[in-house]
């Protein structure tokens, strides 16, 4: 319960909105978030936007899914981050380039977030083929982004 008074403390306190993610930030971070949600497998995208463009709230989004609110918080903040990474982008800029199965496992390991374990079981290869075509995309990632020595 709220505390009475003139400290205009008078009104119970909501978690939700103590917590929303659309009040903490505003214009450029929000539309780089819509404009990278796009890169996002299509639940986690339908999530960001209706968080970020329709302007839910994780409590509606939760009564809706029939979820805990802190679980679909917890989603927002894990796909904004990931759409919001270096290596996404990387990923999303150099994908074109790469073979087949090495773009599958970006996919699922990089866009989507999924374990080594589970892109070996989902794409039907095996975990040795899924860390060696990881470790190559972040050796390529590395290589993008070390400082480049002028001679």
């Amino acid at each position: 319960m709220g505390r009475s008074g003139s400290s205009g403390l008078d009104r119970a306190w909501d978690p939700d909105e103590g917590a929303d993610l659309r009040r903490r930030r505003r214009g450029a971070w929000v539309d780089q978030v819509l404009d990278r949600a796009g890169w996002l497998p299509p639940p986690e995208r339908a999530l960001v936007e209706s968080v970020f463009r329709d302007g839910r709230t994780a409590v509606e989004i939760a009564h809706l899914t029939r979820q805990d609110p802190r679980a679909v918080r917890r989603r927002v903040r894990r796909a904004v981050d990931r759409a919001l990474s270096d290596r996404v982008a990387f990923v999303m800029r150099a994908r074109t380039r790469w073979t087949p199965t090495r773009r599958r496992v970006a996919d699922l390991t990089i866009l989507e977030g999924l374990s080594m374990r589970a892109a070996s079981q989902r794409l039907g290869v095996s975990y040795h083929t899924v860390r060696r075509h990881k470790e190559a995309i972040e050796a390529l990632y590395n290589a993008a982004n070390e400082p480049r020595v002028s001679a």
